[in-house]
């Protein structure tokens, strides 16, 4: 006799989000000073959540703003084997995903969820932003939608570029809200094309709080901007930036530029020429794109501090080794053990110092120390040979 599968959506739900709600509402104000936009569903309605994605809080933050438990699609290392992971699948249930590619399993879990009347959480961009851009978001996610055939929520997070930045360790005080853009009903969306409700969940997730003319207050508003810098405009050097304060500098010309309360740059440096953040994103791009690496033995990038784990779905990660980690045309070395540079797959930023990888056997985790920037590496990963660069599988940051 076939076994029934366990139910997703579970009682329990409404009742932990019931007792957090107030408590954490409280308490996201005093840290953050977070002011939800609340929107009420029907007794017996559900619904398709997209949001744009600032902070590692927006699914709480979402959550303050609605009156049932979402059901969020999460990257798959929150199910490792920590008490933290445990807590939050037997609280909150989220939906794991292998990061970047096609999960047929996580779209089987999300249609479990919706039949069962839940509500689906999606941040379509996959990633959380560093200068405010929009990640590519694939065509695949309004097929999905449309199959779901639920009512489509459109939220959106401002603010959090400017509180809770990606690159920094400390928040900063400034406006900071939810949002809902719109709403539509599958009854509307499903006369549009594919394309047409792409387009129309990109123009209602995109968010630039640097036009919102609001003040974000920091007298360390540029600290660990060196986890998304890497490259200096004006001397063209990597491994030469480092942050204090409201400033980065360069340590081979002596570019100084402030990171300004209105989330902006400004140098007295008449050679520089980017007005935020995004601008400096986008010619590190270039950066990428343009770099010679005929010579394979150069060395690309190289950091010290750096930690190589092991991972995988619902196991605890496992510490292979420890030391420097350099990256050439052919080969990714930590202490050496050596990663053929041909055998990447797919890579993505965790958080703001950390990566992961993987090969056609193995899945790694890279962490670095306080300063580390994982982006460059991922970056550079889709210029040299490998799969990424070949299939252009890593959509996030891809430098084409």
């Amino acid at each position: 006799m076939k076994k029934k599968s366990e139910k997703w959506v579970k009682f329990r739900h409404k009742v932990i989000l019931a007792i957090l709600r107030y408590p954490v509402q409280l308490a996201f104000f005093l840290l953050f000073g977070f002011r939800p936009n609340k929107v009420k569903f029907k007794k017996d309605e559900n619904a398709f959540i997209i949001s744009n994605h600032q902070s590692d809080y927006d699914p709480i933050f979402i959550s303050l703003s609605l009156n049932k438990p979402i059901y969020y699609v999460g990257t798959d290392t929150l199910f490792n084997k920590s008490f933290v992971s445990k807590l939050l699948r037997y609280a909150f249930a989220p939906i794991p995903k292998k990061k970047a590619i096609s999960d047929p399993k996580c779209i089987k879990s999300m249609f479990k969820v919706a039949k069962e009347k839940g509500s689906i959480g999606l941040f379509a961009e996959g990633n959380r932003t560093y200068a405010e851009f929009q990640y590519h978001i694939d065509i695949s996610l309004a097929k999905l939608i449309k199959t779901t055939k639920l009512p489509l929520i459109l939220f959106n997070i401002h603010g959090g570029t400017g509180c809770c930045p990606r690159f920094a360790n400390k928040k900063r005080k400034g406006k900071f809200y939810s949002k809902l853009a719109k709403r539509v009903e599958y009854s509307e969306y499903s006369k549009l094309s594919d394309q047409e409700l792409l387009d129309l969940i990109k123009e209602n997730i995109k968010v630039y709080d640097s036009e919102n003319n609001y003040s974000y207050k920091s007298k360390r508003r540029a600290e660990y901007l060196e986890r998304m810098l890497f490259v200096c405009p004006k001397c063209n050097k990597s491994h030469t930036l480092y942050s204090k304060n409201e400033f980065v500098y360069c340590n081979e010309c002596g570019l100084k530029v402030e990171y300004t309360e209105k989330l902006h740059l400004k140098s007295e440096d008449t050679s520089f020429k980017f007005d935020r953040l995004i601008d400096w994103y986008e010619y590190q791009k270039k950066w990428c794109r343009e770099y010679d690496y005929s010579d394979n033995e150069k060395i690309i990038f190289i950091d010290n501090d750096i930690k190589l784990f092991h991972q995988r779905v619902g196991e605890k990660r496992k510490l292979i080794c420890k030391g420097t980690l350099t990256l050439t045309a052919n080969k990714l070395t930590i202490a050496g053990c050596e990663i053929n540079v041909k055998d990447i797959i797919i890579a993505s930023v965790i958080g703001g110092r950390k990566f992961n990888f993987s090969t056609n056997d193995q899945d790694y985790l890279i962490i670095g120390h306080k300063k580390f920037n994982p982006l460059k590496y991922v970056m550079m990963f889709n210029r040299l040979d490998t799969h990424m660069k070949e299939k252009e599988m890593d959509k996030y940051f891809n430098i084409n």
